[in-house]
């Protein structure tokens, strides 16, 4: 005989999902909890079939929203399902009660990814942040299997694969083909490497990347905002504006690791920055809301580079910075080249570099939710001013 788990944890709200199926015992219960109230359920794993990783495309894309959007993870993540034996609640107490008792029947259902990152990541996160959690109860144990295959199966076909079917990303692959990087970049959903594991580039995190130098259609007032916020709308761009990303693909390669390099120095930088104005001593970064400071083994991958970083810099703060090196684009025989012979990379390192380390610095202080920062034009528009000024100042 099997030996139930109790699980107490508080929650922020509860309710009971009415449905017509009560006489049949099943019942359909949500809470939102703080995800440093998640419990434990190592033990109560066996129901899901699929064993998630941290690697790949999905769990990138949970871990960024988990520090990108912390007001809004809870409503953007589908969140986490268990089956359990019995549930209640405590109206005084706002306490959840969950009783597991038989690992071939109850835990956890679907959202294993939500699961596994959020207890990775709930040790960095300086504000609280909120998980849906739904219950199911009263389910027979040749029901469980049908419940797991149809929360865990997409029907739906995503318009990266579509595009990819009809050969969109040809002209793309091939400009990215001879970079180290090149076989990472999933283009079609559940692409694998050779090893099994998911290909850990999303094409339309590439496509959002691309979009930031879209300079036939974003101006020095019109700023490529959606990079940040709507990798959809990207792909849709991307879609309708085919000619203007051919002009970009000659420096595909320079701006995806730009896009990296961004994300590796920006920390120094604005540490730098602040320290010469001493108003903070270094080491500072890693105190701006949002952003992940890893110790021990634990980094954040730079794939495009090559390297790692001890700090998870949230993608509100990379993209305005990157985007403000469109300002350098000129256009020759139809493609485009970096203007004046200058090297982005050496202007990063550099003033510009600072400038635009302390602009996304004190939004973010004033903000204090990269979200915000991200989605601000007036931040956009500061980041282009700068890299627009350093470049008409250069000879």
């Amino acid at each position: 005989m099997n030996k139930s788990t109790r699980f107490v944890l508080p929650v922020s709200s509860f309710r009971h999902v009415e449905t017509p199926f009560l006489k049949q015992g099943y019942r359909d219960y949500i809470a939102v909890v703080d995800v440093r109230d998640l419990p434990d359920l190592s033990a109560w794993r066996k129901i899901n079939v699929r064993d998630p990783k941290l690697s790949g495309a999905v769990p990138k894309a949970i871990r960024e929203s988990v520090h990108d959007n912390p007001e809004l993870f809870v409503f953007l993540n589908r969140g986490i399902v268990l089956a359990a034996e019995s549930v209640s609640f405590n109206n005084q107490t706002s306490q959840l009660t969950l009783t597991l008792a038989d690992p071939d029947l109850h835990g956890l259902l679907d959202g294993g990814h939500t699961y596994n990152i959020l207890l990775e990541e709930r040790e960095t996160l300086q504000e609280p942040q909120y998980v849906k959690l739904e219950i199911l109860e009263g389910f027979k144990q040749e029901e469980i299997p049908t419940l797991v295959d149809a929360r865990n199966t997409s029907n739906q076909v995503r318009d990266q694969s579509l595009m990819n079917l009809q050969g969109e990303f040809e002209k793309l692959k091939r400009a990215l083909a001879l970079h180290h990087y090149s076989g990472l970049i999933a283009y079609k959903e559940h692409e694998l490497l050779d090893d099994g594991g998911s290909k850990p580039i999303d094409v339309r995190e590439v496509i959002a990347i691309l979009t930031c130098f879209d300079r036939a259609y974003f101006s020095e007032r019109v700023h490529p905002i959606n990079a940040y916020r709507s990798k959809s709308a990207c792909l849709q761009h991307f879609s309708d504006h085919k000619a203007n990303y051919e002009k970009i693909y000659t420096l595909a390669s320079d701006i995806l690791e730009l896009y990296d390099h961004v994300q590796l120095m920006l920390p120094d930088l604005y540490n730098r920055v602040r320290g010469k104005s001493g108003e903070v001593a270094g080491g500072k970064f890693g105190k701006l809301t949002g952003v992940t400071t890893y110790d021990g083994k634990r980094r954040a991958q730079l794939l495009f580079i090559g390297q790692e970083s001890k700090y998870g810099v949230p993608a509100g703060f990379v993209y305005p910075v990157l985007a403000a090196f469109r300002a350098l684009l000129v256009e020759k025989s139809g493609r485009y080249a970096w203007g004046k012979g200058v090297d982005p990379l050496t202007l990063l390192k550099g003033q510009l570099g600072e400038t635009l380390a302390d602009t996304i610095g004190n939004f973010a202080l004033d903000a204090r939710n990269p979200s915000k920062t991200g989605k601000s034009p007036l931040v956009w528009q500061a980041c282009y001013q700068a890299a627009q000024v350093a470049y008409l100042s250069r000879s």
